[in-house]
């Protein structure tokens, strides 16, 4: 339940991108329409800053909207945002990349020598590198040791050291490959097993050699230059909410890259037409294997490529992204030569993902209502639920910090005179009163039920979501 719950508030959209039916006018979708089409969501204070890139065949274009920086003006292609995992993608092409020189077999069990300690097995069967890739290979969302989830900046600390002290320990649930299981510690070890594969100092010296040189993709690091950071858009976890970048330590495979837009669109575009780099077979081949299905679809999840998520089409590759001041989404279509970035440095911005899907399914060819401007029910606040008024020294009373796991934990303060809610390793999302001791949230149907005795602070909460209640307790 509590593996269930830790993704229940993830703002993502699943996109289906069913087969569309080619439209005359997709041809002439432009920059313009683009810009129409986004704005409302600076305009409404749905993000702080938004890029978007388009390919569209042998047309290239971006938008920039809002802010990169408080009152420094909109982004350009050149601002550097966290892509959070989007990662996992590289991740996959750079496993790509190894199986096509043969050292690798994606059927082998996932280890190397020098890694510190072996994958555990489930009754002998062990974890093979396939397994990692596609979020069969029974290991959890994130390790029990990892001591700062609640913190903004979660991952800084936690390095390879204190995973090997987690596998140690670690019993599997279940057999490797029966299950999906989203896990972020998974491709966090499979980066790290990549680099003692390729016998590099780093996951980024790895990520160098393997992708960014040959695609002179320089915006595209883990660690910022002093120039870089000076690009670096301010991230937020919500509108005017300012929120922490993410560091990983030595295992950024699951979420620890930033990139540019105009790197991102470098990276469509080999994507779209490996070919081109005909100076490097290797990426080439990886970039190929790495989109190619590798684990069917069901009726819960999306089939998988190593790192991508396949749409429902079977034809688009999409990925999204979100750490604690960012949200990213990739959608890259091969058939239609077509493909979208769409990057913001706000957490709280699950309608960027409708934007690009929206846009992806325009250059498709596929129909889209005359009033796509976000002016329905989804993004217009009059049609939300506001609340009622709760005094200030009421509110004060609901400040703390409830746990429900280790790791997972509600951080609720205030800003100014807003109730604020952060979850481990989720975006911090304002929620509204029914009454004074319970609240709820517009961007998804859940609800907190706070006990609230006569005087004093709150004792606990419950998650109220799907029928379920969940009590975390107050802790200090």
């Amino acid at each position: 339940m509590v593996r269930q719950l830790l993704s229940l508030l993830v703002l993502s959209v699943c996109p289906v991108m069913q087969p569309v039916r080619p439209l005359s006018g997709a041809d002439n979708f432009t920059a313009q329409e683009a810009r129409r089409l986004a704005t409302p969501l600076t305009d409404r204070n749905r993000v702080v800053g938004l890029s978007v890139g388009v390919i569209d065949g042998a047309r290239r274009f971006s938008i920039h909207l809002g802010e990169a920086c408080p009152g420094e003006g909109p982004p350009n292609d050149q601002t550097i945002y966290e892509i959070g995992s989007i990662s996992k993608v590289f991740t996959g092409i750079l496993l790509g990349t190894e199986v096509e020189q043969e050292p690798l077999d994606l059927l082998e069990r996932a280890e190397h020598y020098d890694a510190g300690v072996s994958l555990p097995d489930y009754q002998g069967q062990a974890i093979n590198w396939l397994q990692l890739a596609t979020h069969r290979s029974g290991l959890p969302r994130l390790p029990t040791n990892l001591a700062d989830a609640a913190s903004d900046n979660p991952y800084a600390n936690y390095d390879s050291s204190k995973a090997v002290k987690f596998l140690r320990t670690y019993q599997l649930p279940r057999r490797p490959g029966t299950r999906y299981e989203y896990s972020n510690f998974a491709y966090a070890w499979l980066g790290h097993l990549l680099v003692k594969q390729e016998g590099a100092s780093s996951y980024e010296r790895l990520l160098q050699k393997r992708i960014t040189r040959t695609l002179r993709m320089d915006d595209t690091v883990v660690t910022l230059s002093d120039r870089q950071r000076q690009r670096m858009a301010t991230p937020h976890s919500s509108f005017g909410v300012r929120a922490s970048t993410w560091e990983f330590a030595d295992l950024p495979g699951a979420g620890g890259i930033r990139s540019t837009t105009a790197d991102m669109m470098t990276f469509m575009a080999a994507i779209l037409d490996p070919k081109q780099i005909s100076s490097d077979r290797r990426l080439a081949g990886g970039l190929e294997l790495a989109w190619k299905e590798h684990q069917a679809s069901s009726r819960e999840h999306f089939a998988m490529g190593l790192g991508w998520q396949i749409a429902r089409d079977g034809q688009t590759r999409w990925h999204n992204g979100q750490t604690g001041g960012f949200h990213s989404v990739m959608f890259v279509n091969r058939d239609q030569n077509i493909g979208v970035i769409a990057l913001s440095n706000t957490a709280d911005a699950r309608q960027i993902e409708i934007l690009a899907e929206h846009i992806i399914g325009r250059l498709a060819g596929s129909e889209m209502p005359a009033n796509l401007e976000f002016a329905n029910s989804e993004f217009d606040d009059e049609s939300k639920p506001q609340g009622i008024d709760v005094d200030l020294a009421t509110m004060e009373r609901l400040v703390g910090r409830y746990q429900l796991t280790p790791n997972f934990v509600f951080d609720v303060h205030l800003v100014e005179n807003r109730l604020m809610v952060g979850i481990t390793n989720q975006p911090t999302l304002q929620v509204f009163a029914k009454r004074n001791d319970r609240w709820f949230y517009q961007v998804v149907d859940a609800e907190l039920d706070f006990d609230l005795p006569v005087v004093g602070p709150a004792r606990s909460l419950e998650l109220i979501q799907n029928g379920l209640r969940q009590t975390a307790m107050r802790i200090q």
